[in-house]
């Protein structure tokens, strides 16, 4: 390898220009980067994830409360995750958008062998090897990045707003699958009931052929009735098991099946006062998580036309370079630093075909508002009425069961008393079918209400469990957030 030859130095006037400019775009540059913490995320971190797939969380309690279902964090559940995962993507094309706008540091370099011309300064050095830094930086265009930004931030925030809704509608979906059980087990029990009673009677109906006082056809006619309410029994036995498993995995806990589950007392949703049509739709046109979202989009495609509309306008970046060669020339400078103009005078199309795009997210996303808002309109007015029939017509139909129900098990307890029954088998049947109706009734105006609160943003506490009637604290955080 040849000795280098030593360089000459720069005068004092130039050097004096060098650090002048270098202290300009070393400005410039500083001034250019984000400001610190522009990628904070206050959401909870996303659920652990080993070799084989998810980390399941603590299974469900062998005894399950309804307040422990309300507060149950879906952070594991598939859907969840879902939205989850759709977020980061989101995230992380937002983080992509903007580190173009920040410092882009390059090394680069290479080891060459050459045989000088006979013209070259230094003929006798055949290393041409170099190696160099570069730090270049965005400094102006017009206001493009900004709009791009923008434009990612916005659909990050509707990103955000969608996975709030997921975990809303999830909960949703584990009260419907948490009442679903309660159900299944009344309807078990009942059935259960039933059955008990018409074996007695076929197993009497047996003894008395046998003392001549019944036929065959009794004897038919009996067995039909229990074979019939037994295979139903059974069905509604292996239901019990079905929707424990859809409970659990609603949850995203499928290791274990909940064995009992605490009925909750939801009389005061039938008192509760329903609110009026025009509010509710006002209200939900404001509060609601997946129209939020819509909105936000519709923001950001705003910012993405007006980037896409200024795609052709000149843009200005700063450049500091550190070159190291192992041969030396006359345009090899071992230091450079300057402000560069880029104006785009053709790119084939290519700001028109952006343009388009833009416009037709834009067009999308509106109609999708449009679509949400009539079914926040719709969907409004079919909760307030049938949470009107469910709190008049419903609560007559359940209360005359129950009169009936227990008026008939008073006579019947009369009737064995002076003996003139054989037993009490379907007053107590009725009570139980009676109970039956009214869990179903109830936990069906529940739903309703929840659906409502959905609807309105609402934690599913303040509205099942009366807890809206209660303001706030100060510094209370906002309840969709702590479902998170």
């Amino acid at each position: 390898m040849g000795k280098r030859r030593d360089l000459v130095p720069n005068p004092p006037a130039g050097r004096k220009r060098a650090a002048a400019l270098t202290a300009l775009v070393a400005g410039l540059l500083v001034a250019a980067l984000p400001p610190a913490g522009w990628a904070a995320d206050d959401l909870p971190p996303p659920p652990a994830v080993g070799e084989a797939g998810l980390v399941s969380p603590e299974p469900l309690p062998d005894a399950l409360t309804f307040e422990q279902m309300l507060q149950l964090p879906l952070a594991n559940q598939y859907g969840v995750i879902a939205a989850r995962a759709r977020y980061e993507r989101q995230r992380a094309e937002e983080q992509l958008v903007r580190s173009s706008n920040r410092p882009q540091v390059t090394l680069d370099g290479r080891l060459r062998y050459v045989e000088p011309g006979e013209l070259a300064v230094e003929n006798d050095q055949h290393d041409d090897h170099r190696a160099g830094l570069t730090l270049r930086q965005k400094l102006f265009d017009f206001g493009r990045q900004q709009d791009r930004e923008s434009a990612a931030e916005a659909r990050l925030a509707g990103e955000r707003l969608a996975l709030l809704d997921e975990q809303q509608r999830q909960r949703l979906a584990l009260l419907r699958a948490y009442f679903d059980v309660l159900l299944a087990d009344q309807r078990y029990q009942a059935l259960n009931e039933r059955m008990a009673i018409l074996f007695i009677r076929y197993d009497r109906a047996r003894d008395r052929r046998e003392l001549g006082q019944t036929s065959d056809y009794d004897i038919a006619v009996f067995e039909r009735d229990y074979q019939d309410v037994m295979l139903e029994r059974a069905r509604a036995d292996a239901e019990r098991r079905l929707t424990r498993r859809h409970l659990a995995e609603v949850a995203g806990r499928p290791d274990q099946l909940p064995r009992e589950l605490e009925p909750p007392d939801l009389d005061r949703l039938f008192e509760r006062e329903v609110p009026a049509i025009g509010d509710l739709i006002e209200t939900a046109l404001a509060e609601d998580l997946a129209l939020n979202g819509l909105r936000r989009l519709h923001e950001g495609s705003r910012s993405e036309l007006a980037a896409a509309r200024s795609g052709n306008l000149p843009s200005v970046h700063g450049e500091i370079n550190a070159d190291y060669y192992t041969r030396e020339g006359a345009t090899r400078d071992p230091f450079r630093a300057g402000v560069y103009l880029e104006f785009p005078l053709f790119r084939g199309g290519a700001r028109n075909a952006e343009i388009a795009a833009a416009q037709a997210e834009r067009m999308e996303v509106v109609a999708r508002m449009a679509e949400r808002e009539a079914d926040i309109r719709r969907y409004a007015t079919e909760l307030v009425e049938m949470i009107r029939v469910q709190q008049s017509v419903g609560q007559q139909r359940i209360d005359a069961l129950d009169t009936y129900a227990e008026l008939n098990f008073m006579r019947n307890q009369t009737l064995y008393q002076m003996e003139k029954a054989a037993d009490l088998g379907d007053a107590m049947a009725e009570m139980s079918m009676a109970k039956f109706e009214r869990m179903q009734t109830t936990y069906a105006l529940a739903m309703r209400w929840a659906e409502l609160a959905l609807l309105t943003d609402q934690s599913l506490e303040a509205v099942l469990l009366g807890e809206a009637d209660t303001p706030p604290e100060d510094g209370d955080q906002n309840t969709t957030e702590e479902t998170s």
